[in-house]
Parts: structure tokens; C-alpha cells; sequence
């Protein structure tokens, strides 16, 4: 080798210097296009930041909080750095080792020398390490898709909560009216000589403990409020955060267990990235295989004397035993870890589903049973009024009412968060 092609060969090296582009889809695109909803990233990271087009002090939509959400969240905007770390490892797996130069200055009758090193290994081994780096940062971004999926069913779950909280305060304060209305006709009646004491002072007994629910709840729904204030980053902030009032949960049947189990594994994001560590172990392990062979190009120049080319490797005994035993283990655990992934999902799924049908017929049954006990109340009460019926009858048909509307958004409640569950569970917004 002389020093034309110890020429060729530097400049061969540092054009392959020149690495990939850093692989890893920013997550947004993957939420987008399973949700609806657009992921950003605050511009400063200890600052709070609205969104586009919503604004500070407005009642928010559940959509308008799960966007705030996927620019705020902590946890979820903690975990976008990890992407960017992802990437500065494929721009590490493609920059070739920098080439070894020894200058060795003249004394007395000694010439000047000039040495020069140059791994050629690492031209074969760039394109392995490249493909393991972008897979990882693939299966990074996949990962991070996955946690915007998570904190938008966390938001769904923190507004039906909210929503729950809200409607059984508004149920027992409209309790409370009823009852205190009661205790009036009662009083009216006690001082009419149509009835006694029990009656008016039963009501008022049972207003008291509508009234002390309905400060209850309203505590309730504060605590609410400020569990979804920290899913949205606000916190630390004094921004107003109010919700909307929610329109009753609707669903339709879902699909068969078998389609949203296929919907599942086509589109969950956390089994793509299982999938992809699997793949990137498998490029590990044939990088391993590939190390056992280093070979470096050598060269020096002596002023006078002309110049020597040569190459050094290292002898393979070895055979590089340690770092292919540890991919090969890389490689079965990513295995393992893919079905866990897969096995998780199917579970998921199916638990979603069953709670999704529980839901959805409790949730039907309130809307016959709810309407016969308002009608059986108003039948009591104009027993009550026309002097028919003792007004013990009215009161235990509005404590079975109250009771009954309380379990209504109870199950309204229940199957907004099993719609929110199976969306996450299948990873995809139901139609």
C-alpha cells in the first residue's frame, strides 16, 4: 500500500463519515393519526403554554383539555426528551472513529516522521450500528406515541369524574329543594290537625342529609378539578380551570372481541415498538458476529526515506463469545417482552369490552327506571296532597328517586370511562 492509496482510503473514510439522518418520527404524527388530537411541546419547559386557539379563563370542552393536556403534561413532555436522546445515538452509530495521527518532530540525525492509523473495521460495522440506532429511535418515538394515548385516556377518565362529581351534587341539592318543599306541606298539614310531628321533622331530617351530601360532592368535585388541573401541568400555576358541563354518554354496541383485537395489534403503538426492539436486537447480534474481525490501516512517512504502508488487526480467538452471547440474550428477551406487549393488549382489550357492555346496559336500564320512579313520586305526592296517603310514602319515593339518580351518573359515569379504556385498549378512537 503506498501513500496514493493511503489517500484514497483517508478520503473513502471521511466521506462515509457523513452519518444517516437521525430516524425517530416526531410522536405527534402517531397521536394524530389515532386520536385526532395534535401532541406539542412547550416552548419553555418550565412555562405553561395554551394551546392555539384556546384561552386562559374559558370553560374547556374535554377536547379542548386533552389538547392542553398534550402540551402540558409533565410527565408526557418529560418523556418527549428521551427522542431526542434516541436521535443523538443514531448520529453517534453513524460518525466513524476519527483517524489516529502520530508526529514525531526531528532530533539531531533523526527525520521527521509522520504516522497515520485508520480503522477500516469500522466501515462494515457503520451500516449495522446505524440500523440498530434508527430501529431504537423508532421504537423511542413508538413509545412516546403511546404515552400521548395514555394521558388523553387519563384526561377522558379526570372529565367523567369531574362530570360525576358535578351531576351528583346537582342531584342531591335538587333532593334537598324536594325534601324542604315536603317539610313545608308537612308543616302546613301538622298545623292543619291533619297529621303529627313525624312527618314534617322526617323531612326536614332527610333535606338535611341531601343538603350535607351536596357539600360533599361539591368537595368531591373540587378534588376532581384539581386531579385534572395536574394531568393538564397547571398546578403550579393560578390559571382558572373550569369544564364544561359534559352531554349524556352515548355508545354504540362494540365490535366483535376478535376485530378489536386485530384493530389492537395493527395499531397499538407500544407493540410497534416491541416490535421494532426486536428488530434491533436481531441488528445487534449481527454486529456482534461482525466484531469479531478489527483490521486498521497503517501508514507512516519519514522525510528522507520514503514512505510504508501496512495493516494491524487483532488475532479473533476469542471470537468475540461475550458480546454474542449477550445479543443473542438481547434478542430473546426483546421476544419475550413483544408477546408480554401483544398478551397485555389482548387483556386489555377484552376487559375494556366486557366493562363497555356492563356499562352500556346498566346505563339503558336507568333510562326506563328513572322515569317509572319520578311518575310513582308524582302519584305519592297528589296522594299526599289530597289527603290519601301519608306523606311517609311521598319521602321513601324521593329517597328511592335521589338513590336511583345518584346510580344513574354513576353508570353514565362508568361508561364514559370504558369508551376511554377500549379507545386505549384497541388504540384508536372508536366510531
Amino acid at each position: 500500500m503506498n501513500s496514493r492509496a493511503m489517500l484514497l482510503l483517508t478520503s473513502l473514510l471521511l466521506a462515509a463519515c457523513t452519518a444517516t439522518g437521525p430516524r425517530g418520527d416526531a410522536p405527534d404524527a402517531g397521536i394524530a393519526r389515532r386520536s385526532g388530537f395534535r401532541a406539542g411541546a412547550r416552548p419553555q419547559a418550565l412555562a405553561f403554554s395554551w394551546p392555539d386557539g384556546i384561552r386562559s379563563g374559558a370553560a374547556l370542552s374535554e377536547d379542548q383539555a386533552i389538547a392542553i393536556a398534550l402540551w402540558n403534561n409533565p410527565s408526557f413532555q418529560a418523556a418527549l426528551s428521551e427522542l431526542g436522546l434516541a436521535r443523538a445515538e443514531v448520529i453517534k452509530a453513524g460518525q466513524l472513529p476519527n483517524p489516529a495521527l502520530g508526529l514525531l518532530l526531528p532530533n539531531n540525525d533523526k527525520a521527521l516522521e509522520l504516522a497515520l492509523k485508520l480503522p477500516l473495521d469500522a466501515l462494515w460495522l457503520r451500516p449495522l450500528r446505524v440500523q440498530a440506532a434508527q430501529l431504537d429511535a423508532q421504537a423511542t418515538a413508538d413509545r412516546l406515541t403511546q404515552g400521548g394515548l395514555n394521558v388523553i385516556r387519563d384526561v377522558r377518565i379526570a372529565c367523567a369524574g369531574i362530570e360525576l362529581a358535578r351531576q351528583r351534587r346537582q342531584h342531591a341539592e335538587e333532593s334537598a329543594a324536594a325534601f324542604a318543599g315536603m317539610a313545608k306541606i308537612a308543616d302546613a298539614r301538622r298545623d292543619a290537625g291533619d297529621t303529627g310531628e313525624l312527618e314534617p321533622s322526617q323531612a326536614r331530617a332527610e333535606a338535611e342529609v341531601s343538603r350535607q351530601e351536596a357539600q360533599r360532592l361539591a368537595h368531591e368535585e373540587k378534588l376532581a378539578v384539581e386531579n385534572l388541573r395536574a394531568l393538564l401541568g397547571m398546578s403550579s400555576g393560578d390559571e382558572a380551570l373550569s369544564l364544561r358541563p359534559q352531554p349524556t354518554a352515548r355508545s354504540d354496541a362494540p365490535a366483535s372481541v376478535n376485530s378489536l383485537l386485530a384493530t389492537a395489534l395493527a395499531s397499538r403503538p407500544d407493540i410497534r415498538a416491541a416490535e421494532l426492539s426486536v428488530l434491533a436486537a436481531g441488528a445487534r447480534a449481527r454486529l456482534a458476529k461482525a466484531e469479531i474481525l478489527s483490521l486498521t490501516a497503517a501508514g507512516k512517512f519519514t522525510n528522507g526515506s520514503g514512505s510504508q504502508a501496512g495493516l494491524d488487526g487483532t488475532l479473533p480467538l476469542n471470537q468475540n463469545k461475550a458480546a454474542r452471547a449477550l445479543a443473542d440474550a438481547g434478542v430473546e428477551k426483546a421476544l419475550r417482552l413483544l408477546n408480554v406487549a401483544r398478551e397485555r393488549a389482548a387483556a386489555e382489550v377484552r376487559s375494556a369490552r366486557a366493562r363497555l357492555e356492563e356499562a352500556r346496559a346498566v346505563s339503558r336500564g336507568w333510562e326506563t327506571t328513572l322515569p317509572a320512579l319520578r311518575t310513582a313520586l308524582a302519584a305519592a305526592q297528589r296522594s299526599v296532597e289530597l289527603g290519601e296517603a301519608n306523606q311517609l310514602i311521598a319521602l321513601d319515593a324521593a329517597r328511592r328517586l335521589a338513590d336511583a339518580r345518584a346510580k344513574s351518573a354513576e353508570s353514565e359515569s362508568r361508561l364514559r370511562e370504558a369508551r376511554a379504556q377500549l379507545e386505549h385498549a384497541t388504540g384508536r378512537t372508536l366510531p
